[in-house]
């Protein structure tokens, strides 16, 4: 099996093995065990679902999730699609809205997000920093994009893989890319 070149090929390759996978733990800390193979099927699913919605290779998707299946369904799902994943933290705290949605819709134009991405439940409060940015896909759950085929993407090794953003703590955040090589 020759090595994986790109995050894709390592989750399709991660796939081949049960007894492995991701454990996590919600807000409770109750524990939810994802073996990969399910990871990469619901990924697939999702990516599908990404395609279906009108994005294109590597074009951008911001993802607003809390740490959860979700946000893993959304982040592989854009890999697969041969999306660039763009991980963007939720709020945290609704006293500072306004500043979050500055922050976030300037974040999105920084990148050019074709579609946000979002937990149903953070979706309702992200209206002012999506209509500032207006993606051209807008922002949606993942349930609400509806079914698609999954096709595999070709995406290089060399290709832009992810867009993180610094913290921001001391500066505006800044953009960080990574190839999927890297």
């Amino acid at each position: 099996m020759p090595e994986p070149r790109t995050l894709g090929a390592l989750l399709a390759r991660a796939a081949n093995f049960p007894d492995t996978g991701l454990r996590l733990l919600d807000r409770f800390e109750r524990e939810r065990w994802l073996p990969w193979p399910e990871i990469h099927e619901r990924a697939r699913a999702a990516a599908g679902r990404i395609r279906g919605a009108g994005v294109a290779t590597g074009e951008r998707v911001a993802l607003v999730y809390p740490t959860g299946v979700g946000f893993f369904d959304a982040f592989f799902g854009s890999l697969l699609a041969g999306a660039v994943p763009v991980p963007l933290y939720p709020p945290v705290r609704l006293g500072r809205l306004a500043e979050y949605s500055a922050r976030t819709a300037a974040m999105l134009e920084a990148v050019g997000a074709r579609l946000v991405l979002a937990d149903p439940g953070v979706r309702r409060l992200l209206g002012e920093a999506v209509e500032r940015a207006r993606p051209a896909l807008g922002c949606r759950s993942l349930d609400e994009l509806g079914d698609g085929a999954f096709v595999e993407a070709a995406v290089d090794e060399r290709a832009l893989a992810l867009i993180q953003f610094s913290s921001g703590t001391t500066v505006e955040p800044k953009p960080v890319a990574l190839s999927e090589r890297a």
